[in-house]
């Protein structure tokens, strides 16, 4: 029989399986057969397992990353009704949706909407009078780019890893342990993909994950996943900063940029591609990489 450790390491590959079929079809209709079978688990039993290792039941997930979704879409594009991005989320019905809201963040979704509007145009008004420099880190080079879809290999994490940076460390040296005596490491793309919104998502609450591009086919194991990021139109910043800078390159993208660009996120993980990841807390070479799609 195999290590205990290397036994839980097949559940949590298992569970990231599920929780990654949970985020590629947020949008649809979505029972526990069809995601435990995505996970390889019986049906029976996957519920239990599921709420073991996580925390929440599948269904307290999978609500979670609907309300996040759409409070993050609300924020984000004035444009869109409330009642349209319930039903965009998977949402049966407005009722179900405000009820949900409500209970994660306690006010109704106007209210979200509106304080959230307010914030933007205080901020804006004071930029106006006050005439202040521009203190908000930019990008050195900004593009809208076509990518293909990656198929990566990855390690995930849950946690504050804005206030705890040897995460990200700890996740990459897992990665390229398992990567580097099989030769994959050789021309791949090493980048970190956020699947929540720091602004939305409980700290504790905010999953990455360290991956590293598949030229070829390979067998993953243990914690070690596999998973296709999706292709598409991204809007790329260009960026030369340390982790204690990445906040203001991500506000940078999200809070001056978008808002003007004509564009607004696609609902798909943001992702930073590292050209040459080095060690040490030193200045990295990133590109913040954001999944867009023409303003509705």
């Amino acid at each position: 029989m195999a290590p205990a450790s290397q036994q839980r390491n097949i559940y949590t590959q298992r569970i990231n399986r599920a929780m990654d079929y949970i985020e590629q079809h947020i949008c649809e209709e979505l029972s526990l057969a069809q995601i435990a079978e995505a996970a390889c688990f019986s049906p029976f039993h996957f519920h239990r397992i599921f709420k073991a290792l996580t925390g929440e039941t599948v269904n307290q997930f999978t609500n979670r990353l609907r309300v996040e979704k759409a409070a993050r879409r609300l924020k984000q594009n004035s444009a869109i009704s409330i009642s349209d991005t319930a039903l965009d989320m998977g949402f049966s019905s407005s009722s179900s949706f405000a009820r949900s809201f409500q209970a994660r963040f306690g006010m109704p979704a106007s209210q979200w909407r509106r304080d959230a509007t307010i914030s933007l145009e205080v901020i804006s008004e004071e930029t106006q009078v006050l005439e202040r420099p521009r203190t908000i880190l930019s990008p050195d080079k900004l593009e809208v780019c076509s990518f293909i879809p990656r198929t990566v290999a990855y390690v995930r994490r849950t946690g504050n890893f804005q206030e705890r940076p040897e995460i990200f460390g700890e996740a990459f040296g897992t990665l390229m342990a398992w990567a580097g005596p099989r030769g994959l490491m050789q021309n791949a793309e090493l980048m970190c993909l956020f699947h929540d919104d720091p602004q939305v998502t409980d700290v504790e609450q905010m999953r990455f994950s360290s991956c590293l591009t598949l030229r070829e086919p390979a067998m993953v194991e243990g914690e070690v996943g596999k998973m296709e990021i999706a292709g598409g139109p991204y809007a790329c910043g260009h960026f030369v900063i340390t982790h204690d800078q990445s906040q203001a390159a991500w506000k940078y993208m999200f809070g001056e940029w978008l808002p003007a660009s004509g564009y607004e996120p696609e609902n798909f993980p943001c992702f930073q591609l590292y050209p040459c990841l080095s060690e040490g807390s030193g200045p990295q070479s990133v590109m913040i990489c954001i999944p867009v799609r023409p303003l509705a």
